[in-house]
């Protein structure tokens, strides 16, 4: 269809949109800006495109993260009761006020730029390992061998797992990204539950004994920014789960970017100060997470003159709004790390469920990356862009693979 003539109903789920969203979002912006899709177990939903629609829906306390009026509403369409669990249902960017107010009130708290600022010291090491271990074993995907183990192994150090136990959340995460929602041989559920035990152990662990780490943090404030214990495990639970593919797309869409515009990429391995503000309009053209948590109407919404009812499945496209020449008026389908003002774009959200955790992501990322240019400086791709593959994703957008040439070493 390329952007152009009537969509299915599952058009979200095809893999044209799957491959290259861009040309079907600039479609629906244009012609259908708040749009109707299904998916392909029933559920239908709303879709939000332009860039000042995303934004107010984002903010609007209509559209609803709560994760219990949400599966309320997916199990109405689908004729079944779906039950929340004590990992998710108390998690801040799972609640709204005033159950949201004093989670997130205490994550700021402990989760800051410091805490971040501390550990990163530390980092350019981590990324060497991955890296060395990549040389000596012959894998040249930086996906399987940087992107996706960094954040994970990072995570775990932020919340004060020993470094003896990372392997093993190297394995729990790697199940859940990979297996099948539908399980069929148990191993996703087996594993769902091996990490949540193992984190309620933790949790009660830096309750007994506190140590410098965010889980001690959390669960040791003052009362009025302290977690319990169920608080801190769907916190926990969410970092492992959410925050780690959400970092590694982040990772995966930067090389990407960066390694099929070289002349930018030797911009910023010519000056590694420029990579902090040429992040926000990698941010604002990759849109390494493409649509937010999804929302449900508790009252009647409208957009752009399309009436949403109650009880509705909304989601918001930060991709499209990040591409929208209406906030992007030079060019926004392409790359220009020398682009004014690209920090308006939504890549983190907006309103009270803007990512906490950007800062780290955006310090994981910037490591990431100058460590590879500095020991790789002639660092390529080994096929054409054409032949890199995503996976299916509603909010993120996982690559199957980012193989590289490392070239000789610096």
């Amino acid at each position: 269809m390329k952007g152009s003539g009537t969509l299915s109903k599952y058009w979200m789920f095809s893999d044209e949109y799957t491959q290259n969203p861009y040309p079907i979002l600039a479609q629906l912006r244009r012609d259908q800006p708040v749009a109707k899709v299904e998916t392909p177990d029933g559920v239908r939903a709303w879709v939000v495109t332009r860039y000042n629609d995303v934004r107010t829906a984002l903010a609007d306390p209509r559209l609803s993260r709560d994760i219990g009026k949400l599966y309320g509403s997916l199990g109405r369409q689908l004729g079944v009761e779906l039950k929340t669990t004590d990992e998710i249902s108390n998690h801040l960017a799972n609640s709204d006020p005033p159950r949201h107010t004093p989670l997130r009130k205490a994550l700021s708290f402990a989760f800051t730029p410091k805490r971040v600022r501390g550990l990163r010291e530390g980092w350019p090491k981590v990324v060497d390992d991955l890296l060395d271990e990549m040389e000596s074993t012959g894998n040249r995907d930086l996906n399987t061998g940087l992107s996706e183990p960094l954040p994970i192994v990072t995570i775990a150090q932020l919340m004060g797992v020993p470094a003896s136990d990372w392997p093993r959340f190297l394995v729990w995460t790697n199940t859940l990204r990979v297996v099948d929602a539908s399980d069929p041989t148990g191993v996703k559920a087996k594993h769902t539950k091996e990490l949540s035990e193992y984190l309620q152990d933790l949790i009660a662990r830096k309750q007994r004994r506190p140590e410098d780490d965010l889980l001690s943090a959390l669960v040791h404030a003052d009362e009025d920014k302290r977690l319990n214990a169920k608080e801190a495990l769907s916190t926990s639970f969410g970092l492992m789960t959410g925050g780690n593919d959400t970092t590694t797309a982040m990772i995966n869409s930067t090389f990407t970017a960066l390694l099929t515009h070289p002349d930018q990429k030797a911009r910023i391995a010519a000056d590694f100060s420029l990579l902090p503000s040429a992040l926000d309009e990698l941010l604002r053209y990759t849109a390494p997470v493409i649509t937010s948590l999804q929302r449900v109407t508790l009252e009647p919404v409208e957009l752009s003159g399309v009436r949403i009812p109650q009880d509705e499945i909304v989601i918001i496209s930060l991709a499209s709004a990040n591409h929208d020449p209406d906030a992007f008026p030079d060019r926004p389908e392409e790359l220009d790390i020398t682009r004014p003002r690209p920090s308006q774009h939504v890549s983190f959200g907006h309103g009270i469920h803007y990512c906490l955790g950007n800062h780290m992501a955006r310090a994981l990322t910037e490591v990431a990356v100058q460590r590879v240019f500095e020991r790789f400086p002639s660092v390529r791709l080994a096929v054409d862009p054409s032949e890199l593959r995503y996976k299916p994703g509603l909010v993120v957008r996982p690559l199957a693979s980012l193989p590289v040439v490392f070239g000789p070493p610096a």
